[in-house]
């Protein structure tokens, strides 16, 4: 019976075919701009390490100038970042599962094939347990061990691309690469590793593509690799104690996000250790503002520098009612074309075609201009993430296009609001077709 149904509306389709062109078009019109904003609003703000998201903690004190509140944060909260000394500092504990400062800095990499030429690269500053906390991926090789975090042997891991551009992708575990002055030796590659949002980074990089070089924290204090720090900063101070390493020894510079991995039973314990660090570091003259320190937890983290989530949130919901708007003037296109063809839907009541028959079929044609409607909003909404990538790209700090694309969860999104929207176009009208009275429609 489902078959015939079928036939039936494809045979409904076909006989106003300009009619039924424009319908799918206004259904792929109206999916194609909610499908794209929906599918951003969910990149930005999904959990983009599910497996232990509860367990991360972003970890902020407040040593800021208590004449000036600090900026781009909400009223109250303390600095966004972190200084070198309290990350230091905040690292003499043994409740913490995994501890490490990340960062950014730049640097010139001179690499070991004469035909690729020297270039200035970002580099990923942060420490070993770094690759265990955030589940990093490996291709070849593994991360460096917390003892390279004290001794600063010359070692690096480059991301997948990072290996592509030096060693034409090769498993490069043993070779070399000179960053700055030093050879420093490969013994990881990253597999694929693209997460989003860059939660361990929302304040630089929140939609960006990792760092090509991964090297253990401390080599910035090392004067002669010639590394430049890099992204957000802010500090408040003598001058003279921005000057060499007193910008990592005295400085009140704030340039690091300091991340923790903590069981579910001792975030408490590692809050008060964070209090009481504070403490003492009031009565050594600094902190001079009240207690305002935080442990928050990763997702509240990142939905709290993800100034973009109004943004999109609105352009998801402008979007959704832009396809109601197409939908419910489509229901009008499709009366009128139901109604026009009255007398054969009057031959099959008199047939003995149930009302409800009657209307099933008509619906069902109207889920089939959804469908392809959906299909077609499905292309077009691919060109409309792309378009919305580059749109914001621009300025944006080698932001990942990539991800900006149709994947499963864009596909199921795009069919369920095409076949809702069918539904919704095709109510009424299918409703009033079964309500025509045959012996109105029939001619002796």
């Amino acid at each position: 019976m489902f078959g015939f149904h079928l036939k039936m509306a494809w045979l409904g389709i076909s006989r106003a075919p300009w009619i039924s062109v424009i319908s799918i078009g206004a259904i792929a019109l109206g999916v194609a701009v909610s499908t794209s904003m929906t599918s951003l609003h969910h990149l930005f703000t999904q959990d983009p390490i599910p497996e232990k998201s509860d367990r991360l903690f972003n970890v902020r004190t407040d040593s800021w100038d208590p004449d000036r509140d600090f900026f781009a944060v909400p009223p109250g909260e303390p600095p966004k970042a972190q200084t070198y000394r309290d990350m230091k500092g905040l690292m003499e504990n043994d409740i913490a599962l995994g501890q490490t400062g990340v960062a950014n800095a730049t640097g010139f990499v001179f690499p070991k094939y004469p035909q690729i030429r020297p270039y200035q690269s970002l580099i990923r500053l942060c420490h070993a347990d770094f690759f265990s906390m955030f589940n990093v991926p490996f291709k070849y090789g593994g991360p460096w061990s917390r003892d390279v975090d004290q001794s600063l042997e010359a070692v690096v891991v480059l991301s997948q691309d990072g290996n592509q551009k030096l060693f034409g992708g090769d498993n490069s575990v043993g070779e070399s690469v000179r960053i700055g002055t030093r050879e420093f030796t490969v013994i990881g590659v990253l597999d694929e590793f693209q997460p989003m949002p860059l939660y361990y980074d929302v304040v630089n990089s929140l939609g960006g593509k990792i760092r090509d070089f991964f090297v253990p924290f401390d080599f910035i204090r090392q004067p002669d690799l010639e590394l430049s720090i890099w992204g957000d900063t802010d500090g408040w101070g003598p001058g003279e104690t921005f000057q060499g390493d007193n910008l990592f020894t005295q400085a009140e510079f704030y340039w690091i996000q300091y991340w923790v991995e903590l069981a579910p039973a001792n975030v408490a314990d590692y809050e008060q250790f964070v209090d009481d660090y504070a403490r003492e570091q009031k009565a050594l003259g600094r902190f001079p503002r009240p207690l305002n320190n935080r442990v928050t937890p990763l997702l509240g983290w990142v939905s709290e520098r993800n100034f973009g989530l109004g943004m999109t949130r609105a352009m998801m919901i402008i979007s959704i009612l832009f396809l109601a708007v197409c939908a419910i003037n489509l229901s009008g296109l499709l009366l009128g074309k139901f109604l026009a063809r009255s007398s054969i839907t009057g031959v099959h009541r008199a047939l003995g075609a149930s009302r409800r028959a009657i209307f099933l079929q008509h619906l069902l044609e109207c889920e089939l201009i959804g469908f392809s409607g959906g299909a077609l909003g499905l292309l077009l909404a691919f060109g409309g993430l792309r378009w919305v990538a580059r749109a914001i790209s621009i300025g944006a700090d080698r932001l990942n296009t990539d991800l900006f694309t149709v994947d499963g969860f864009t596909a199921v999104i795009a069919f369920v609001f095409a076949l809702v929207a069918g539904m919704v176009a095709g109510l009424y009208p299918s409703w009033r077709a079964g309500r025509v009275a045959p012996a109105l429609q029939l001619k002796v």
